[in-house]
């Protein structure tokens, strides 16, 4: 390994550019335009630095060597991965959840009373999504005996799944919650000076958490789902890899099952039976 340095070069060439781009865009499908190029500099400045090269030509050369796809791609694809999220983002998805969705597909075909309530959180990052709805569909199914639920979350990155599954959060990030769930869903910390708050087990233990990639893993799930949160994810993607994403969920789907995707995003191009429930919401035709 190389000798670490105090300076790293601030520029990536352009055919180190493209190869790098090429590569993401062949494991996750993130599309990276040339115009994203600072962007992808700055991410990759900081493996160059970790890792004690002296140029970033030095660390392309390694990451696509047969050591370097071994040893450095999962890395490199969490050090360019976007995970912004927080708690209760688009709050009226969660409003239709509870109030719409959750109380139509118990009635369709018994959805948690005769069977389990599956749920996805299809690019979780470090978690809010998924407590989230947990937080809400455990008060939803504080209403119904025996009601039985679980949420996949899934995510590309592996350093964000690490964090999500400690279920910890500093204290402006829960500030989103209502103070009724915070009190019956998080535990204060046992020193005073704390500045962080950990879910319940009743929550974590509700939630299983996996590494999966949108592009190739999707038919591997076991579970068809009664409902997906998909939400601001696609738009990093080209719109070939949007279709094949999206067709990919739809088919993981139960007939009448619910996408939700976010605010910003459209499946008014890509030709599915499915019809528009409300803002960014759309729900699997029966068959």
């Amino acid at each position: 390994m190389a000798t670490v340095v105090d300076r790293v070069p601030e520029t990536l060439c352009d055919d180190d550019f493209r190869r790098v781009a090429a590569l993401i865009k062949e494991q996750c499908g993130i599309n990276i335009v040339f115009g994203k190029k600072a962007l992808l500099e700055g991410r990759l400045r900081k493996r160059v630095r970790a890792l004690g090269f002296p140029t970033c030509s030095d660390y392309c050369d390694f990451l696509f060597s047969s050591s370097g796809r071994e040893q450095e791609l999962a890395a490199m694809i969490d050090a360019i991965t976007t995970n912004t999220t927080n708690f209760f983002r688009e709050p009226l998805h969660f409003t239709f959840l509870v109030n719409s969705a959750l109380p139509e597909l118990i009635r369709m075909n018994g959805a948690g009373t005769t069977r389990k309530l599956n749920v996805w959180s299809a690019a979780c990052s470090t978690g809010e999504e998924p407590y989230t709805l947990a937080m809400v569909i455990s008060e939803f199914a504080s209403t119904l005996p025996r009601f039985d639920w679980g949420i996949l979350a899934t995510d590309l990155s592996s350093k964000v799944l690490e964090t999500a599954k400690m279920g910890v959060f500093r204290n402006e990030q829960i500030e989103p919650i209502p103070m009724k769930l915070r009190m019956k869903y998080l535990l204060k910390s046992r020193f005073a000076d704390s500045e962080s708050v950990r879910m319940t087990p009743e929550i974590r233990d509700r939630i299983a958490f996996r590494r999966l990639n949108l592009m190739s893993g999707v038919a591997k799930l076991k579970d068809e789902m009664d409902v997906i949160f998909c939400r601001n994810v696609i738009i990093y993607f080209d719109r070939p890899t949007q279709e094949r994403i999206v067709c990919s969920l739809y088919d993981r789907l139960i007939p009448g099952g619910y996408l939700f995707m976010g605010h910003a995003e459209s499946l008014m191009h890509i030709p599915l039976q499915m019809t528009y429930e409300s803002a960014s919401i759309y729900r699997k035709t029966r068959e």
